[in-house]
């Protein structure tokens, strides 16, 4: 699966994607997916999972709330 599908289909999830090419849509799979952070770092841990590509698919402030810098 693309990097691009994953990110469609996970929507306000966090995701471990392992790429099997460098290229800028990398294909590869979705080793681990959770929406609760911290579900998702004990899981990842615990599985002892290196290697992958960590990002949250989604917005990381919610809509009406800022951040100061």
């Amino acid at each position: 699966m693309r990097l691009e599908e994953v990110k469609t289909k996970y929507q306000d999830e966090w995701i471990a994607f392992r790429a099997v090419d460098e290229s800028e849509n990398p294909e590869g799979e979705v080793i681990l997916h959770n929406r609760d952070r911290w579900m998702f770092d004990r899981e990842l841990v615990g599985r002892r999972i290196t290697d992958v590509y960590i990002t949250f698919v989604g917005p990381l402030v919610k809509e009406g709330f800022s951040v100061m810098v």
